[in-house]
């Protein structure tokens, strides 16, 4: 489960929030499993070192949370930010990441691209106060299914499988078969949109 609290994950460990240096790290919002530290342990343990990543709680102004229009290698939709006026996002956490843990996010992430968004256009603030000007979210490739707000999985497919032709695979078929998540995922295609996500210009690093 994603956390919901500011904390730092660790290989080993959820610990409380201590005083850290962010020099040299980038902020990520993650807005699903990503945010969960089985799913950081999944990813950077093959890296081969400890590590740490300092997680935030969040808030953000002007978008929203549905799910992207593919299916993912285990079987599930995943979730996707979509640009979405007058809405504020609560369940987003901010991740920062150094410059090998967002390579090795980036080459997990085949079905999204990352791209930067600034605050004047959709604005982060942490939970202790501050605003971040500038952080990078996984867009989807696929677009975003809008009218299917970030819910369960199982809450997902029953809402999906009332749509007409859609296909009612249970998503242990889904996981076990590269044909029937393509098969799915075109499906979905027809029930997508774009983000709508307004895109900055690449940020520099900053010391």
């Amino acid at each position: 489960m994603p956390v919901t609290t500011s904390c730092l994950v660790t290989g080993a460990a959820v610990l409380p929030l201590p005083d850290v240096r962010l020099d040299g790290r980038r902020p990520l919002l993650a807005v699903g499993s990503n945010a969960s530290p089985s799913q950081l342990r999944h990813k950077f343990a093959a890296s081969g070192r400890d590590f740490a990543v300092p997680v935030f709680s969040t808030r953000v102004d002007g978008l929203a949370v549905g799910h992207s229009a593919h299916v993912s290698r285990a079987g599930y939709i995943p979730y996707a930010p979509y640009a979405a006026a007058g809405q504020t996002l609560r369940t987003a956490m901010l991740l920062w990441l150094d410059d090998a843990q967002l390579a090795r996010m980036d080459e997990t992430e085949p079905n999204y691209d990352r791209v930067p968004l600034a605050s004047a256009d959709y604005r982060l603030t942490l939970e202790s106060g501050p605003e971040v000007a500038e952080y990078f979210v996984y867009r989807s490739v696929h677009g975003v299914i809008v009218d299917l707000p970030a819910t369960t999985q199982a809450d997902a497919f029953a809402q999906l499988a009332r749509r007409p032709d859609f296909p009612a695979d249970p998503l242990p078929v889904l996981a076990g078969s590269a044909l029937r998540r393509a098969a799915v995922t075109a499906a979905l295609a027809a029930h997508a949109t774009p983000s709508g996500l307004k895109v900055g210009e690449i940020f520099p690093n900053r010391e």
